[in-house]
């Protein structure tokens, strides 16, 4: 036996010992006896990664009393951490696989001619090219693909192929189980994504869970057909209303902006990718002195999207790809040596390389070397693995430039104004700029530095959405904790936090998830929020 395998295992097998002795008990109590006649939730597992978490969350659906069955890949371990807390019913994906012989994606291909036929085609409900081609932008580390070039064509047709195998095993395990609900994680790739849209297309609810802005917190939402295209971290039309018609006061804008200093100068800032681990605050002055920013010029940021990541997931784009974007936007700030332009590389970059074993420059970078041999000296670029925080940059910016990234949320908080390309989930709602047209966000752009500042109007709209989605929106875990390490990967530890003498069925954090998976509400909200 290979050593390494013998370490994990033995340290696995520690793990699920202590887990035993010291809480299974306690889960099987937390719940009353399940019947046949509990409602099923069809749980679409995340692995051993988050499995104290997943079960967690799986506590609070059967105190809310839904029996749930766990949809996952074999693994032993996973398998007996629900069967030590009394889940007994298991789904594996390799058992429920469907084939789909290969000549279907062949002709189904061949139907397809660009890259926006691609993301639109639908097989059996599900939609198989936007599964396909987030796979392959991924697995390729590009930002469009060129279906006119035969060697792009051929890396996607495998990607389809399985795209559709699972379009066909998520239909049959609808048709199978026809569960009440779903919880399920990452919902953008194959074999989740294919499972979440035939069970919104049979009228069946998924919520999805997603780590939030800091360690112990989790963004949940309840999706249907009616909501099938927004953000987790989006508002409903119903949490959106409820935070415009509350009085806003001084203590919730400082609430607020604790909240956003706080999280960047402790380094948890979206720490599920390392944003922030090693960066620091600098005055103003340093920032300027940093950058070598011009006086008396007002001073933009462009915040690229990592190209291949999570693309045309959410929204609307003005552009092909965020690719495109980019390439365009930085085109004519190379003509506009009328402002500072800062272009800040994303740092998840980092992380993200290192999880999936690839040592491939940033898409981000390679973009900027394609339009020539170094940018213009109004132009800095922060490279992905600087140690400059981005909150550091909001008080040296005049304007923010994004497709719809959560930047835009923290600049428009902070005053500045926001230029959008794309729809997502804070535009139009009365504090970004915002276009209809291509040539309408080329022609602001080029102009940026007439764009009027934010009223105080404006700011207090941003300021509230930002309260909703940070304060508001999140979960706070007390049961377990979920902690990413500071080390090259940002690993993930959890742990259970239960105190003795405290059973789970008391536990707040639990107890508030299972009455809201109860009233059927779109937005988990903090009760305290």
């Amino acid at each position: 036996m290979d050593p390494a395998f013998r370490d994990r295992e033995a340290g696995l097998d520690q793990a699920f010992r202590r887990f035993a002795a010291d809480y299974g008990a306690a889960f099987r109590r937390a719940v009353p006896p399940e019947s046949s006649d509990n409602q099923r939730v069809l749980v679409v597992s995340s692995g051993s990664l988050g499995q104290l978490v997943e079960i967690a969350l799986v506590t609070a659906f059967r105190l809310a009393g839904y029996r749930p069955v766990i949809l996952t890949d074999y693994d032993r371990w996973m398998e007996a951490y629900y069967c030590e807390i009394g889940v007994q019913e298991h789904l594996y994906w390799d058992d429920c696989f469907r084939h789909v012989p290969m000549a279907e994606a062949v002709h189904l291909m061949a139907s397809i001619g660009s890259f926006e036929q691609l993301i639109k085609t639908d097989y059996c409900g599900a939609r198989v090219g936007k599964y396909a081609a987030s796979t392959v932008l991924r697995h390729l580390r590009v930002g469009r693909l060129d279906l006119s070039d035969r060697t792009v064509r051929d890396a996607l047709l495998p990607f389809l192929h399985r795209a559709m195998c699972y379009a066909r095993t998520a239909e049959a395990i609808v048709e199978t189980l026809r569960p009440q609900l779903v919880l399920s994680v990452d919902t953008g790739y194959s074999p989740r994504g294919e499972l979440f849209d035939l069970c919104l297309a049979a009228g069946i609810d998924t919520i999805t869970w997603n780590a939030a802005h800091r360690n112990n917190q989790l963004m949940l939402k309840r999706y249907s057909r009616g909501n099938r295209e927004v953000h987790p971290a989006s508002l409903s039309a119903s949490t959106w209303g409820e935070l415009q018609a509350k009085p806003w006061t001084e203590a919730d804008r400082n609430l607020l902006r604790r909240e956003l200093v706080g999280s960047y100068t402790s380094g948890e800032w979206y720490s599920e990718v390392g944003t922030q681990f090693h960066t620091k605050l600098e005055d103003p002055a340093e920032v300027r002195r940093t950058l070598g920013l011009e006086d008396g010029k007002k001073t933009v940021v462009v915040f690229p999207h990592i190209f291949w990541d999570g693309t045309f997931f959410y929204g609307t784009d003005l552009f092909e790809s965020y690719e495109e974007w980019f390439v365009e936007t930085m085109k004519v700030a190379y003509t506009n040596p009328c402002v500072n332009w800062i272009v800040k590389i994303h740092p998840a970059n980092i992380v993200k390389n290192m999880r999936d074993g690839v040592g491939s420059e940033p898409s981000e970078l390679t973009a900027i070397r394609s339009l020539g041999e170094s940018p213009p000296p109004h132009v800095r670029i922060i490279q992905p693995d600087s140690r400059l925080s981005t909150l550091s940059l909001y008080s040296v910016m005049d304007y923010c430039v994004t497709v719809r990234g959560t930047v835009g949320i923290e600049a428009a908080s902070f005053g500045i104004p926001v230029l959008t390309a794309g729809t997502g989930r804070y535009d139009r709602l009365g504090f970004t700029v915002d276009s209809e047209s291509r040539s309408q966000y080329l022609d602001r752009l080029a102009h940026i530095q007439d764009l009027p500042s934010l009223t105080a109007r404006e700011r207090e709209l941003a300021e509230r959405l930002a309260y909703g989605v940070f304060i508001a929106r999140p979960l706070t875990l007390r049961t377990v904790a979920l902690e990413y390490q500071r080390d090259a990967k940002a690993s993930l530890q959890t742990r259970v936090c239960l105190p003795k003498g405290q059973e789970l069925h008391a536990a707040a954090d639990l107890r508030a998830l299972a009455a809201w998976i109860q009233s059927g509400q779109e937005d988990f909200l903090s009760p305290h929020a």
